[in-house]
């Protein structure tokens, strides 16, 4: 699922601005995957997914849904749907303000 995320935003694993549990690429947007990402790398912040934050440094902080989580569904169901659709949603979201 990972790569399909960073190939359809045009990078690398290594460029993408997403953030979960690896090193943070020097950017000006994040996306934050899932709620371990946000305590690690935004420790005391909280949002919902797909909902845009300012970070410390006055990054534009993404948070979504893990990509863990939607798989530990399993079986396709609307709910389950519905929830990559407001990934990807989001996702687009970022390639947007990336190209400017």
């Amino acid at each position: 699922m990972m790569a399909k995320i960073v190939t359809a935003m045009h990078e690398t694993p290594e460029s993408a601005p997403i953030v979960f549990t690896g090193e943070k690429p020097p950017a000006k947007m994040y996306v934050v995957l899932g709620s371990e990402a946000m305590k690690k790398w935004y420790p005391g912040m909280r949002g919902s997914p797909g909902q845009w934050l300012r970070g410390r440094e006055g990054e534009d902080v993404l948070v979504t849904y893990s990509p863990e989580y939607i798989l530990r569904f399993g079986t396709v169901t609307p709910a389950l749907m519905k929830l990559k659709r407001e990934m990807w949603t989001s996702l687009k979201g970022v390639m947007q303000r990336v190209r400017g």
